[in-house]
C-alpha cells in the first residue's frame, strides 16, 4: 500500500483480495504498483466508516438479515434505524474489497473464490455451446453483493413491467406503487442536465450520474443510432423510454457506490447493527407445530451455531441461494423435500420454479481504422489518482446501452423487448507503457451484446444434496421456447445496420471480425437468420438477471412463494427480499429495481412492528396511522403513506369539474406520458442528510 499524502482519519488496511491476479503476467508489476496506491487513498478505502465482523454474537435478535448483497445491505440498514431493534446481517463473504470502487477494475473480482460463488448451470441443448453447454453466472459473495460487480447501471425497468405484475395478482405493485420507492433511495446529480427532476429526486442514499469519462466512440455509437431513426435521449428513465445513450449509473466522483457503502457503512457504528461476515447461513429454524420462526443456523469457521430470532426473519440471498435457503428450511415442494429427507415445514411447490433470465447472443466487430492502443497506462492513471477522470473512472463502452423495440415487441411500444450491452475500450489492465498509435499494428475489437428482455423460457433451481455448502442446481433453459431466438436475431440484424452507418464505416472501418462465429459459417456484413441463430446458440449472453425464483403473488397461485408483503406464505415472521420475488422480470438491468423492492420490504416491516405513539384513545398506532388503516396483505400506496406537500392535512384537491353524484373525485393516478401531472404522492419519509446518525429514539421520532 502507497498511502496517501493527505491525511486520514481512521489508519487505512487492505481489504479483500488483490485484483491484480485477474490480470495476465506480463503487465503484473505496474498494477500492483497502481492498486498499491489506489489501496492507500482514503476516498477509496473509506476506513472511517468500513463495516466490521461481530466477534460476540448475541443470542437472540428482533431481526436477521440473511445476505448482505444488493438488498440485504438496505433491508440491515433501514430496520437498524430504530435503536430499539437489535438487528443482525448475516454474509457469506467479505467486506467489499478497496479496489472494487475503480470502475474500470468491474471484472476483476469475477470468477474469483473469495468473491465469486462461480456458478454454472445445467449443461444447455441451445446455448453456450462453444464452452460445452454450461453457462458462467457471475454472482458476487461479499457486502454488497452483485452492487460490486455489477456495470453499476441504473435503469428501472418500465411502467408496464410493473403494471403487468399487478393485472397478473400482484396486487400493490404497479408503477404508480413503485415510484415513490425508486426515489427514495436516489441522490440523483444531473437533474437539470438533461434528467428531468419528474422522474427523479435528490437525498437518497445512491448517488447517481454518468461516469466522469466515456470514449469517443461510445458518444459516435449514439450518433450512429441516430442516423438509423432512433430518437437521441439523455435519460432512458424519463420520458423516452428508447434510444441509445451513455447511462447513469451508481458512481460518486468516478468511484462505484454499491449498496453495502450506501446503506451499510454511514449505519457501521450504530450499536443495534451487528454483521457476522464469512458465516454461510444453512437453514431457517421453524417451529412445526405453529410454523413461526425461532432462529436462523449457520457455519461460522467449521463450527454450526444457531441465534435466535423475536420478530422476523428477511431472506436476501438473491435469485440463486434463497430458494436454496427456503428447500434446506423445509419449505419447497414436497417431492424434493422428501427425497432429501427433510421435514415438510410447508408445502410450496413454487419455491425454485419460475427461473428467469436476460439471454443474447455476443457480436464481435473490428475497427479496422482504430489501432488497439490501450486505454491505461502511467498518464492516465494519475489521471485518475489526482483527479479521479480518466479511464478508470468509468467502464469504458460497457456504459453505452440501447433500448429498442424488435418487429415482435408488445403493441404500442411502451415494453421494449431489446436491449444492447457494449464491450471494449477497457482500462482494467496494462503495463503502463504509453504507445504511439503508428506503432500500433492491431486493429481494436468492440463487442455488441443484443438481449432479449422478455424471455418466454422458463427454468427451474433444485437442491442437489442436504449439503448446504453444495450449489444448487440451475436449470435455465434458454431457449425452450424459441421466441427469444426470433428477437435475438432481429436485435443481432439491428447491431450489423448500426455498424454500417455512415459514421461507424466511414471514421472507424468497423467490419465483423473475421472468423469470430466459425462454427456457423462465414461471417458476413448481412448475415442470414440461420447465422445469427446459431451464433446465439454458440456465443450465448447470458446476462446475470436472474430473477423469479421466490415467485410474489396470492395464496390463489399455487406458484407463489411470497405474498404481496413478501411475507413467505404459510410462515409466520419470514420474508425473502431481493430479485428473486420478481413474477417476471423487468425488461432491463435488475440492480435498481432489487433496492425499490429491498425499501418496500423494509416499509413493510417497519410498518408492522415499529409502535412510535398512541392514539388519542391510547391505542397503539403504527408510524402509518391505527391498525385498522393497515392494508393487510396488500402492498399500496395509497391511503395514509404518502404525503402531498402541495395540501393542507395531506389532502389531494379534486381535479376541477370532476365530480361524482355531488361528491368530489380525484385522478390520483400517475401517467408516464402526462408531463404535467401535479398530484404526485410524496413520500411520509422524507429525505435527511444525516440519515445514517438516528440512533437516538426522540431524533428517530421526529424525524419522519
Amino acid at each position: 500500500m502507497i498511502r496517501s499524502p493527505d491525511d486520514c482519519a481512521c489508519p487505512i488496511q487492505e481489504v479483500g483480495p488483490s485484483m491484480v491476479s485477474s490480470c495476465p503476467n506480463q503487465f503484473l508489476l505496474f498494477m500492483t504498483i497502481l492498486e498499491a496506491y489506489v489501496n492507500g487513498r482514503c476516498d477509496l478505502a473509506d476506513p472511517c466508516n468500513r463495516v466490521s465482523s461481530v466477534e460476540n454474537v448475541e443470542n437472540e435478535y428482533d431481526f436477521v438479515v440473511v445476505g448482505g448483497g444488493t438488498a440485504g445491505s438496505v433491508v440491515a440498514a433501514r430496520l437498524s434505524e430504530n435503536p430499539q431493534w437489535k438487528v443482525l446481517l448475516i454474509e457469506a463473504g467479505g467486506d467489499e474489497p478497496t479496489a472494487s470502487s475503480v470502475p474500470a477494475w468491474v471484472t476483476s473480482y469475477w470468477n474469483k473464490d473469495e468473491t465469486d460463488w462461480n456458478y454454472k448451470t445445467e449443461q444447455q441443448q441451445k446455448a453456450c455451446l462453444a464452452d460445452g453447454g454450461k453457462c458462467s453466472w457471475t454472482r458476487a459473495k461479499m457486502l454488497g453483493g452483485c452492487s460490486v460487480t455489477n456495470g453499476m447501471m441504473y435503469m428501472r425497468g418500465h411502467a408496464a413491467d410493473y403494471d403487468g405484475w399487478a393485472v397478473n395478482g400482484a396486487k400493490g405493485w404497479s408503477w404508480f406503487d413503485v415510484m415513490p420507492y425508486f426515489l427514495k433511495s436516489e441522490d440523483n446529480k444531473e437533474i437539470g442536465n438533461g434528467v428531468s427532476g419528474q422522474y427523479h429526486s435528490t437525498g437518497g442514499p445512491i448517488p447517481v450520474q454518468k461516469f466522469p469519462y466515456a470514449p469517443l466512440f461510445a458518444h459516435d455509437v449514439v450518433s450512429a443510432a441516430i442516423e438509423l431513426g432512433y430518437p437521441p435521449t439523455s435519460d432512458l428513465n424519463g420520458d423516452t423510454i428508447t434510444g441509445f445513450t451513455i447511462a447513469q449509473t451508481q458512481n460518486k466522483a468516478g468511484s462505484r457506490f454499491s449498496t453495502a457503502r450506501a446503506f451499510l457503512r454511514p449505519a457501521a457504528h450504530r450499536e443495534n447493527l451487528h454483521v457476522l461476515l464469512n458465516a454461510h447461513v444453512t437453514k431457517v429454524v421453524i417451529n412445526p407445530a405453529s410454523k413461526k420462526v425461532t432462529g436462523v443456523e449457520y457455519l461460522k469457521d467449521g463450527q454450526r451455531k444457531v441465534v435466535d430470532v423475536k420478530k422476523e426473519v428477511v431472506i436476501s440471498g438473491g435469485t440463486i441461494n434463497s430458494p436454496q435457503i427456503l428447500m434446506l428450511s423445509g419449505i419447497g415442494p414436497r417431492e424434493t423435500l422428501d427425497k432429501y429427507n427433510i421435514p415438510v415445514i410447508n408445502d410450496l411447490p413454487g419455491v425454485g420454479q419460475n427461473l428467469q433470465n436476460h439471454v443474447g447472443v455476443q457480436l464481435s466487430f473490428t475497427l479496422t481504422k482504430e489501432p488497439e492502443v490501450p486505454e491505461l497506462n502511467w498518464a492516465t492513471a494519475m489521471e485518475y489518482m489526482l483527479r479521479r477522470e480518466g479511464p478508470l473512472s468509468a467502464t469504458g463502452l460497457s456504459q453505452l446501452t440501447g433500448i429498442v423495440n424488435s418487429r415482435y415487441a408488445p403493441a404500442g411500444g411502451r415494453q421494449p423487448d431489446v436491449q444492447f450491452f457494449f464491450g471494449g475500450y477497457y482500462a482494467s489492465c496494462s503495463d503502463g507503457v504509453t504507445y504511439e498509435r503508428d506503432n500500433v499494428k492491431d486493429h481494436r475489437e468492440v463487442t455488441i451484446y443484443a438481449v432479449a428482455l422478455q424471455p418466454r423460457s422458463r427454468g427451474y433451481l433444485t437442491i442437489q444434496s442436504v449439503d448446504p455448502l453444495s450449489p444448487p442446481i440451475m436449470q435455465p433453459n434458454y431457449f425452450l421456447d424459441e421466441h427469444e431466438l426470433d428477437v435475438i436475431v432481429d436485435a443481432a440484424k439491428i447491431a450489423y445496420r448500426l455498424a454500417n452507418t455512415t459514421i461507424m464505416r466511414e471514421k472507424y472501418g468497423m467490419k465483423p471480425t473475421e472468423g469470430y462465429g466459425s462454427d456457423c459459417g462465414e461471417s458476413q456484413e448481412s448475415p442470414s437468420d440461420e447465422f445469427l441463430r446459431c451464433l446465439a446458440m454458440f456465443h450465448t449472453a447470458p446476462e446475470n438477471h436472474q430473477a423469479g425464483t421466490c415467485k410474489m403473488g396470492p395464496d390463489s397461485d399455487p406458484m407463489a412463494v411470497v405474498d404481496m408483503q413478501l411475507k413467505v406464505h404459510g410462515i409466520d415472521g419470514l420474508r425473502v427480499a431481493d430479485a428473486s420475488i420478481m413474477p417476471t422480470v423487468v425488461t432491463s438491468n435488475t440492480a435498481a429495481p432489487t433496492v425499490m423492492i429491498a425499501e418496500r420490504a423494509s416499509e413493510f416491516i417497519i410498518t408492522r412492528h415499529q409502535l412510535v405513539k398512541r392514539g388519542p384513545d391510547s391505542e397503539l398506532e403504527t408510524r402509518f396511522g391505527s391498525p385498522e388503516q393497515s392494508n393487510g396483505g396488500q402492498a399500496s400506496n395509497e391511503g395514509d403513506r404518502w404525503t402531498f406537500s402541495e395540501f393542507d392535512n395531506n389532502e389531494p384537491k379534486p381535479i376541477e369539474n370532476q365530480t361524482k353524484q355531488g361528491q368530489e373525485i380525484w385522478d390520483h393516478r400517475w401517467k408516464p406520458w402526462d408531463k404535467h401531472w401535479q398530484y404526485w404522492p410524496k413520500p411520509a419519509y422524507t429525505h435527511n442528510p444525516e440519515w445514517h446518525k438516528k440512533n437516538d429514539y426522540q431524533q428517530y421520532q421526529h424525524s419522519r
